[in-house]
């Protein structure tokens, strides 16, 4: 159950940094090309690090039936 709890709070940290990214993004604040190739760096990263999380927990669920 403790998991469960975990993955939900990194899930919620994963939305609210994909959406602070994309926020900033729209509101005009990008002051270069470089600082938008790290943006989208970050969200990329933050989509990937979610993925595998999932894929993890999946395993996990399916091992445990």
């Amino acid at each position: 159950m403790d998991e469960i709890k975990i993955a939900e709070a990194v899930f919620r940290i994963f939305r609210e940094r994909r959406q602070g990214c994309v926020d900033y993004m729209l509101n005009g604040n990008v002051k270069s090309m470089e600082h938008y190739r790290e943006l989208m760096g970050n969200l990329e990263c933050l989509n990937h690090v979610e993925q595998e999380l999932k894929s993890l927990l999946e395993k996990q669920e399916r091992s445990n039936d």
